[in-house]
This record gives structure tokens, C-alpha cells and sequence, in this order.
């Protein structure tokens, strides 16, 4: 499995321009595509999209592209006749307002239209060189993303591994709960029948607790989590997007572990199924941000 979190830039020079890619990620349920071009290249939005929605399936990935002025090109004119028309205006409200120094170059480059943009530095022609950066910059967060979900996943088998464990202990607590439980209603119903001068049948205090054992039984949760557990192990060996799919097993296990908690009639295996629900919950952070 991958993260959601990466990042990836690269630089495409063309005749007369050089620009600059950068595609990051972060986490998100679903996928978000946000381009960021200049107006000039907002042809190519439609493509990039495409082009993400194929190499990821979940996060918030923002792509941009920024144009610089390549060597050969300035991007930027310098507009002499509109700078003559405006020293000659300076020069005319000084002698009326009595300054005698005229306007200095820094005065006139940033007057309105005296320095102007060069025109398009990209064109239809170069489409082609940009997507294939784009592409390249976006390979680079997708392996970003698998290296950061190589030591995600790490961390989802420790804390799979310590769900395990508690599992087993409350197997092995519940098992004893049951032998408790059933001796101990045995036992009330015994003393509840001597004070009422009642004999019951042997078989029918056998039915009865029984009875009150299943309600108590947690056997069928627990096997339940065994299931979810094995699943979301097998998910950690594969390199599929299986983050979806994993905070639905996260949500299993929350309501079969609750199950458990409220069906307890032993602090011991209560105290359990409390720490299980803490490893879970480390475990539905990480798997926040996984694809």
C-alpha cells in the first residue's frame, strides 16, 4: 500500500521558456485534482487531470506548472517610445512645478506600459514535452508515496501484531469467564431455590444456565475478529490501494470489540477489549493515510 502524502518536481526548458512542475499530495477520502497553470497552458488542465486519475486512486493532489523566461528569450519589453512620451511629460510639470531634477530610470521602468510582457512563451508545439513532465514529476510523488507506505506499513503489521496478541488473551479470558459465569449462576440459582423451598431438576438448572451463558457469549465476536484481523494483515502484504478497504475492516472491528466490551462480565477481559480499542484506534490513524 502507498500513502497519500508525496511530492514530486521537475523542470521542462522549451525554445523559449523553462518551466517548473511540481505535484504534491496529502490525504483526502476520495480523489481531488487541483491544476494550477498559467493562462496560457490551461489547454493541457483537462489531460493532467486524466493523467493523475490514473496513477492514483485516492488523496488531494495538486499539480502546478510555473513558466519562467528561457536564455534565449526575455520575458519582458521595454517600450522606449511609451518612456520618451513620458520623461518629455516629466520633464514639462518640473518646469512648471519648479523641480529641477528630471525623472530617473527607476521613475519611468515602473510607470504603466513602459515595461511589458514579451507575448506567449509557450505554444501548442511544446504541449507535447510539458505532459511528458508532468508525467515524470508525478512518477516521482507516486515512488515518494510508495517509500513513505513501505514505513506505514511497518508500523500497521506492529500494531496488527499487538491486536493479535490481545485477541488471543481475550480467547483464553473469555473462556475462563464462561466457567465462571456458569458456575456462579448455578450456584445463586441453588441458593435461590433452598429459599424458597423449591427443588429444581437437575436438567432444568442446566437449561437455565445455559441460557444465561449465551447471553454473555462472546465467542462468535471474537471469532469475528480473528477474520477481520487476518484480512487486514493480508492487506499490509499487498501493493494495491487497500486504504478504503481497511478503514471498513477498522469499523468491523470497532463494533465487534464494543460488542465484547458490553457483553463482559469479567474486568479482566474488559480491561482487554479497552487496550484493543487503543491499538485500534493508532491503527485507524495511520490507515487515514494510506490510498
Amino acid at each position: 500500500m502507498r500513502s497519500m502524502t508525496g511530492f514530486g518536481s521537475l523542470e521542462v526548458s522549451t525554445r523559449f521558456a523553462r518551466i517548473r512542475i511540481e505535484v504534491s499530495s496529502v490525504n483526502k477520502r476520495g480523489l481531488e485534482v487541483i491544476v494550477f497553470t498559467p493562462g496560457e497552458l490551461a489547454r493541457l488542465e483537462r489531460q493532467i487531470r486524466e493523467d493523475v486519475a490514473e496513477a492514483v486512486a485516492r488523496g488531494k493532489v495538486t499539480v502546478a506548472l510555473h513558466v519562467e523566461a528561457g536564455a534565449t528569450r526575455s520575458g519582458r519589453t521595454f517600450d522606449l517610445n511609451k518612456a520618451s512620451a513620458y520623461a518629455v511629460q516629466l520633464k514639462r510639470a518640473g518646469k512648471i512645478l519648479g523641480v529641477k531634477e528630471g525623472p530617473s530610470w527607476s521613475d519611468l521602468l515602473g510607470l504603466p506600459g513602459v515595461v511589458v510582457s514579451g507575448g506567449p512563451m509557450v505554444f501548442p508545439a511544446d504541449d507535447r514535452k510539458i505532459l511528458v513532465g508532468v508525467r515524470g514529476a508525478m512518477k516521482k510523488m507516486v515512488e515518494s508515496r510508495e517509500r513513505e507506505g513501505v514505513r506505514m506499513v511497518t508500523g500497521l503489521r506492529v500494531h496488527l501484531q499487538k491486536m493479535e496478541g490481545i485477541r488471543k488473551k481475550m480467547e483464553k479470558a473469555a473462556g475462563e469467564m464462561r466457567k465462571k459465569q456458569g458456575e456462579r449462576i448455578c450456584k445463586r440459582i441453588q441458593e435461590l431455590a433452598g429459599e424458597a423451598g423449591v427443588v429444581l431438576e437437575a436438567e432444568r438448572v442446566v437449561r437455565e444456565v445455559a441460557s444465561a451463558a449465551d447471553r454473555g457469549d462472546v465467542t462468535e465476536e471474537l471469532g469475528r475478529i480473528k477474520a477481520h484481523l487476518s484480512e487486514a494483515v493480508g492487506l499490509a502484504s499487498t501493493r494495491a490501494p487497500g486504504g478504503r478497504t481497511l478503514e471498513f475492516l477498522i469499523q468491523e472491528l470497532q463494533r465487534e470489540v464494543n460488542t465484547v466490551g458490553s457483553k463482559s462480565g469479567d474486568l479482566g477481559l474488559t480491561r482487554l477489549a479497552i487496550g484493543f480499542k487503543s491499538e485500534l484506534e493508532k491503527l485507524r490513524e495511520q490507515a487515514a493515510n494510506l490510498e
